[in-house]
C-alpha cells in the first residue's frame, strides 16, 4: 500500500537591510512574503541583512522592527544578523581578481585562471544558462551576470555570498522580493549549483516607483512608512493600496489572510511597475502602472 506524503510547509523570510527606513515598496514585498508563508501554514523568519556594516545603523534596525509590527506582520523566529555570522567558502571554485568594477563590467577581466595572491575573491561559475522556478512566470532561464565577487579584498563577505549561505543555513525554501532583484536570480541560482544545493523558489512582486519615476528609496521620504505614520495614516490604508497588487482584497492584512482560503496566488500578482505620488499614494494603474 502506498503512503501519500504532503510537501513540507514553506519557510519564508523577512530580510530588511538596516541602512534606510522602510517604504511602501518594502511593505509590498514583506506583505507578500508574510501572506505566502502564513496562508500555506509555513514559518517566517526575520533576519537583518547588515553584511555591509559600514551602512547599517542600530536606530534604523529598531525603526524597521517597529514598522513591521505596525503593519501587522509577525515572525516565528529572529535569526542572527549577518554581521554576527561567518561565511566560509568551503570547496567553492574561486580565483583572485584585482580588476576594478569598470573592467569587470566591460568584460575586460582576465584574472580567471591566473595565480594571484591579492584582490577580491570571485566564484568561477560554469558558463552558460541556469534555470529556476519563478512562481508567477514559471520555469525561467537566465545567464549569470559574470563571476560574482564573494569576498572583498579586505576579506569581508559580499551580499551575494551572504544571502545564499544564509538562506541555506536558515532553511529558507521560498524567497519573495521585489521585481528589481529578478536579474540577480540567475547568479544566485548558479552559486547554489556550485554548492550542490537546490535553490529556493522565487516570487518577484511589482516594483514601486517614486514621483520621479525612479525605484523607491530613502530619497523618497514621503513614501517612508514612518512618514505615513506621522501623518496619521493607519496601516489599513496602506494595505488598501498594496494588497490589490497581490490579488488580495483591500483592508487589514490579517483580514486578507482570514478571507483567502488558498495560498497567495502568484498568477494574481500584478507585474507593474507602479508609481507613488508626492504624498505616498499609489497612482491608479491606468496612469502609473504597466
Amino acid at each position: 500500500m502506498s503512503v501519500s506524503t504532503s510537501p513540507s510547509p514553506p519557510v519564508g523570510r523577512l530580510a530588511p537591510t538596516p541602512s534606510g527606513h522602510l517604504h511602501l515598496g518594502n511593505a509590498l514585498a514583506f506583505g507578500a512574503a508574510w501572506l505566502s508563508a502564513r496562508q500555506a501554514g509555513g514559518r517566517l523568519v526575520l533576519r537583518f541583512e547588515d553584511v555591509d556594516e559600514g551602512r547599517a545603523r542600530a536606530e534604523i534596525e529598531a525603526s524597521q522592527r517597529d514598522d513591521l509590527r505596525w503593519l501587522g506582520l509577525d515572525w516565528d523566529e529572529e535569526l542572527p544578523r549577518q554581521s554576527s555570522r561567518t561565511y566560509p567558502l568551503g570547496a567553492l571554485p574561486t580565483y583572485r581578481c584585482d580588476c576594478n568594477r569598470a573592467q569587470r563590467l566591460a568584460g575586460a577581466c582576465r584574472c580567471r585562471g591566473e595565480e594571484k595572491s591579492e584582490g577580491r575573491v570571485c566564484a568561477a561559475l560554469p558558463k552558460g544558462q541556469v534555470s529556476f522556478e519563478e512562481r508567477a512566470l514559471g520555469r525561467c532561464v537566465g545567464v549569470p551576470d559574470g563571476d560574482p565577487v564573494l569576498l572583498q579584498a579586505s576579506g569581508a563577505a559580499t551580499y551575494t555570498l551572504a544571502v545564499v549561505l544564509d538562506d541555506l543555513r536558515d532553511g529558507v525554501t521560498e524567497v519573495v522580493r521585489g521585481a528589481d532583484l529578478l536579474d540577480a536570480t540567475p547568479t544566485q541560482v548558479a552559486l547554489y549549483g556550485l554548492l550542490g544545493e537546490a535553490p529556493p523558489t522565487y516570487l518577484h512582486v511589482p516594483m514601486l516607483l517614486g514621483p520621479d519615476g525612479k525605484k523607491l528609496s530613502k530619497s523618497h521620504g514621503s513614501a517612508e512608512l514612518r512618514a505615513l505614520r506621522a501623518r496619521g495614516i493607519p496601516p489599513e490604508a496602506v494595505w488598501a493600496q498594496l494588497l490589490p497588487l497581490l490579488g488580495a482584497p483591500p483592508g487589514p492584512i490579517a483580514a486578507a489572510l482570514r478571507n483567502t482560503a488558498a495560498p497567495l496566488d502568484p498568477a494574481a500578482v500584478l507585474r507593474g511597475p507602479f508609481r507613488v505620488d508626492e504624498v505616498g499614494r499609489l497612482v491608479p494603474m491606468g496612469a502609473g502602472g504597466g
